[in-house]
């Protein structure tokens, strides 16, 4: 299905908006350039390092954020893991949760369970699955719980640490989005602050009251009207900032806010940023 997606979006992105519905156009707008022929970090082993990170590839950030994926492999090198992406994962489930497909929710936690068996931390640069692996009690997968941690606080960890260095302050402002299963669902505000100040950049509070940007799953297409006066907002918040970047660690956060905000603001992942300041390829050796 998301291959699917994925090719008529690529498509799309060529051929003009005009071509698809009214009310999917501002979700296309918001997607990263898509290539015909995707590529795909699963089977990815460092084959070295110390604690073994299991990356969850996801079935949104796999096929349309691959650079995330890549930053975020190189900074957990960096900071001595051994990372990798089991073949045999599959979504993790958040999206069949909300829309209350339980029986597919749980069989998903099932295949999970089982592809990160062997390793000693379950990771992901989606807050969204992040917040959901934390649940993944709720749906019988407790091992995958109590080993879970998003890689925003992984990260930060290094960098408090001295894993991971500290750049000097270069002046540039970064817009900051709390994505709400950051904020409100794993109370994480000041890791993807830590690693903004990391890479040399002065974080900027865009909502210090931390609304909603009217993404949230699929809520953008089931109330178009009322996620698009959300959305108008939050792209107004980031440019009374007058920053030129903004930072957020969900992808539908990243989607709703370059939906209404066009291509002069970049929306960018922490860590794509952090890496990029670092001068990371797209892997550590």
């Amino acid at each position: 299905m998301v291959s699917l997606v994925s090719l008529g979006a690529a498509l799309a992105q060529r051929v003009g908006r005009r071509a698809i519905p009214r009310r999917l156009r501002i979700g296309l707008k918001g997607m990263r350039r898509l290539p015909f022929r995707r590529s795909s970090v699963l089977g990815y082993d460092s084959s070295r390092g110390g604690e073994t990170v299991g990356l969850l590839a996801g079935c949104v950030m796999d096929p349309w954020f691959g650079s995330v994926h890549h930053a975020t492999i190189a900074l957990l090198e960096k900071a001595g893991y051994r990372v990798v992406v089991p073949k045999g994962q599959t979504c993790c489930g958040a999206l069949a949760a909300h829309e209350g497909a339980a029986d597919e929710a749980l069989r998903m936690a099932a295949v999970n369970q089982e592809a990160f068996a062997g390793v000693d931390l379950v990771v992901s640069n989606s807050a969204g699955c992040s917040a959901h692996l934390a649940g993944y009690g709720h749906w019988e997968a407790p091992a995958v719980q109590e080993r879970s941690v998003d890689a925003l606080r992984l990260v930060a960890e290094a960098i408090a640490d001295g894993r991971l260095p500290t750049l000097e302050l270069t002046g540039e402002r970064v817009a900051v989005q709390d994505p709400c299963h950051h904020r409100h669902a794993l109370r994480m505000i000041n890791e993807p602050r830590v690693i903004l100040r990391a890479a040399g950049y002065e974080p900027i509070d865009v909502d210090p009251a931390a609304m909603c940007c009217g993404a949230a799953g699929v809520y953008s297409l089931l109330r178009p009207e009322t996620s698009a006066a959300l959305g108008s907002a939050k792209a107004a918040e980031v440019l009374a900032t007058g920053c030129s970047t903004v930072a957020t660690a969900n992808p539908g956060c990243e989607m709703q806010l370059r939906g209404h905000l066009g291509d002069e603001i970049r929306v960018a992942h922490p860590l794509e940023l952090y890496a990029e300041a670092l001068a990371l390829g797209a892997f550590a050796n």
